[in-house]
């Protein structure tokens, strides 16, 4: 074989290696999906998840079951469910024969009541605690916090916890000119140093 054709064949074959589709590795997704499952926060494990979903190595099962995951701790956690509904239907569309299938249609068809009822209460008066509860559950936290920022009420403490856990709240500490969260009221332990984020990345 002449120098030529040697170089013609070693150039398809690498061009062939990497035209080879990565994936991740079975044992890493298992375990990253096992420390998402137990994640109790769930603003950082919804992102970690989102992460996770963007990665081009995830074989089609395994999106499959990164985005059940996401779908069912979104339904329980009534956060972002027009999220969720998206995720359910997603995983209906690529493992249509997975044995989880029924479950999802009819988690799917709790989410959808439960996003209806979300709209008809915010169509009319809500105190600001349910207000910003129901804002949640239909994805938009930012603007449930922008209105308790706003108000200079403190949210309740599973409320304080999430906008912490979301970068919408920080450490008086490390932020010492931004505005405190409690401003009105008896004062709470939790909310003692907490500040509205000026910068979320400093949380």
């Amino acid at each position: 074989m002449d120098v030529r054709a040697f170089l013609f064949l070693t150039l398809i074959g690498v061009s062939a290696c990497e035209t080879v589709p990565k994936t991740m590795d079975p044992a890493a997704f298992e375990s990253e999906i096992s420390a998402l499952s137990d994640n109790p926060s769930m603003a950082s494990s919804d992102r970690q998840i989102s992460d996770l979903l963007a990665r081009s190595d995830l074989p089609e099962a395994q999106r499959a079951d990164a985005m059940i995951l996401r779908a069912e701790k979104r339904l329980d956690a009534r956060f972002n469910l027009p999220g969720a509904r998206a995720d359910f239907e997603t995983f209906v569309t690529l493992q249509p024969e997975d044995a989880r299938v029924s479950t999802a249609e009819r988690r799917q068809l709790f989410v959808v009541e439960e996003i209806e009822s979300a709209q008809r209460r915010l169509a009319q008066l809500q105190n600001l605690s349910d207000w910003f509860d129901d804002k949640v559950l239909m994805g938009d936290l930012a603007a449930g916090a922008a209105r308790y920022r706003q108000a200079g009420l403190t949210p309740n403490p599973a409320q304080l916890y999430l906008l912490r856990e979301s970068g919408f709240v920080c450490d008086a500490a490390a932020n010492p000119d931004s505005q405190p969260v409690h401003q009105y009221g008896t004062a709470r332990d939790d909310a003692d140093g907490a500040v509205w984020c000026d910068d979320p990345s400093l949380s």
